[in-house]
């Protein structure tokens, strides 16, 4: 029986170790509402990835009131991660608690987590779902408000064998691969209107043009007709350029 008893202890032990590390740990020095990191690390195919977002809200704060269809000022009673859509298929998340709730004026964190497998390399735009709960106060009357919301900013890059790998900024094209062969995945986080690129190639002749009309997506151009060399993609909206380099093998 003591065995037993032992054996049992034992066994618990160890899954509340296991959980202790599993878990994130807020960063109490962040007091800014937004999330951290800037970008997420690439993940690597074969290799298991983890990467741990901060998040914090402040508690006095602005919200937008559907039934007025205006900003007014707010305290934050809880806000809470509902969901993360566009990880690579086999990736998770979890969070410092069960719920992934924190409170206003709080911090919490999220740990993204997988081992990428062959046939996933490319980019993965996240959208991560919060819902908030507060007060907004209209004059001397307080008004309980709960909103869904979404936070559009990170995108995980998934290096294959080839290709160079690079943090996914939250405002610059992604490129992948890079090198590239026959196809080349390029994705702009910023970008929330229709855009047209043009690929030029060294000696400044363009090679290739067209528009990306669905800014939200992952745009993939063919490359087969291109020779082999280093290659400029400009890609231009009404408001903002972007020129790019890539390599062609």
């Amino acid at each position: 029986m003591k065995k037993i008893i032992l054996s049992i202890l034992m066994i618990c032990s160890m899954n509340c170790i296991n959980n202790l590390f599993a878990q994130c740990s807020p960063d109490t020095s962040f007091k800014t509402s937004g999330t951290l990191p800037g970008a997420l690390d690439t993940a690597r195919i074969g290799v298991p990835y983890s990467q741990v977002l901060q998040y914090h809200i402040t508690k006095d704060t602005t919200i937008y009131v559907a039934q007025l269809g205006q900003t007014v000022n707010a305290k934050i009673d809880t806000l809470w991660i509902t969901g993360v859509k566009g990880m690579p298929a086999g990736f998770t998340y979890d969070c410092h608690n069960a719920d992934c709730k924190i409170l206003g004026g709080k911090t919490g964190c999220a740990t993204l987590k997988g081992t990428p497998n062959a046939g996933q390399a490319g980019i993965y735009p996240l959208v991560v779902l919060i819902r908030i709960r507060a007060t907004a106060f209209l004059g001397p009357v307080p008004v309980a408000q709960t909103v869904n919301d979404s936070n559009s900013r990170y995108t995980i890059v998934v290096q294959g064998a080839n290709g160079v790998g690079e943090l996914s900024s939250t405002s610059e094209p992604i490129l992948y691969p890079n090198p590239a062969k026959s196809e080349l995945q390029v994705y702009v986080p910023e970008l929330n209107e229709k855009a047209n690129y043009m690929i030029l190639n060294l000696q400044g002749m363009v090679v290739q043009k067209g528009a990306f009309s669905d800014p939200k997506e992952v745009n993939h151009l063919t490359l087969n007709a291109f020779e082999s060399g280093i290659y400029f993609i400009e890609i231009k909206t009404e408001e903002k350029v972007w020129l790019k380099k890539f390599i062609v093998e």
